[in-house]
């Protein structure tokens, strides 16, 4: 019997919708800086926010298979870019703000917190792991309402990497001292989701939501979803 149910966050909690291409998200971003004396022209600032990413994916290679930027030093380097500093805070503000600029929608899927509370009820123990940032999850899960139902979480912002590396599942097992054989991964991606829970050893549904690709796994799922309706989880799992 399953324990410990530990979830993705986007595409398999929430629904979201983002564009980190629009004009006017660099021109809003543009203009925020501007009150801190960082002054960019919208091209000169949206290539600095992403040579700055892959910069960091870069240096990540050299420790890691699957390495994830963190957008906080990201905005860091922004300012120092321009001979401005700026706090963790000061990063974290502005990240915050560029995420608003470009965020469309932002929403729980159906019947997500029902089945959240059913597997409390049950006495289930509820973690995430996500390919995240930090400064941008806890909040948003926050605003929806979803953090109280989990015992722990681990964002991959934090740890410098990304599912579906092995080692970002196993970090979240050591945190919480969890028996991987008590312990089943539910998300909707074929490979960072199904692959990287089979790749750690822990039992994974793949929950095919509307955020899920034509992608195929390499590993077969324990279970599957096809229609993404996450109030099946119980019915399939709680006597697992």
């Amino acid at each position: 019997m399953y324990k410990n149910f530990i979830f993705d966050v986007y595409g398999t909690l929430i629904d979201i919708h983002t564009n980190e291409y629009e004009e006017t998200t660099w021109s809003k971003l543009r203009d925020t800086l501007s009150f801190y004396g960082v002054e960019y022209t919208v091209p000169e600032l949206r290539e600095t926010y992403f040579s700055s990413c892959e910069l960091q994916i870069t240096l990540g290679k050299k420790q890691y298979a699957y390495p994830e930027v963190n957008v906080v030093d990201v905005f860091r380097h922004i300012f120092e870019n321009k001979n401005k500093k700026a706090s963790k805070s000061l990063a974290m503000h502005i990240a915050q703000q560029f995420r608003a600029f470009s965020t469309e929608y932002v929403r729980v899927f159906d019947g997500v917190v029902d089945t959240l509370k059913e597997l409390k009820r049950a006495g289930k123990r509820l973690y995430i792991l996500s390919n995240a940032q930090t400064c941008f999850t806890k909040p948003e899960l926050t605003k929806l309402g979803l953090l109280k139902y989990f015992n722990g979480a681990i964002y991959s912002s934090d740890e410098g990497c990304a599912k579906p590396d092995s080692v970002l599942f196993t970090r979240l097992l050591d945190k919480y001292d969890l028996n991987r054989s008590e312990c089943i991964y539910i998300g909707n991606d074929a490979i960072t989701d199904v692959d990287g829970a089979r790749n750690a050893k822990i039992d994974c549904l793949w929950l095919k939501t509307s955020h899920t690709s034509d992608a195929q796994p390499r590993f077969t799922p324990k279970y599957t979803v096809p229609n993404g309706d996450i109030t099946e989880l119980p019915r399939l799992l709680l006597k697992k």
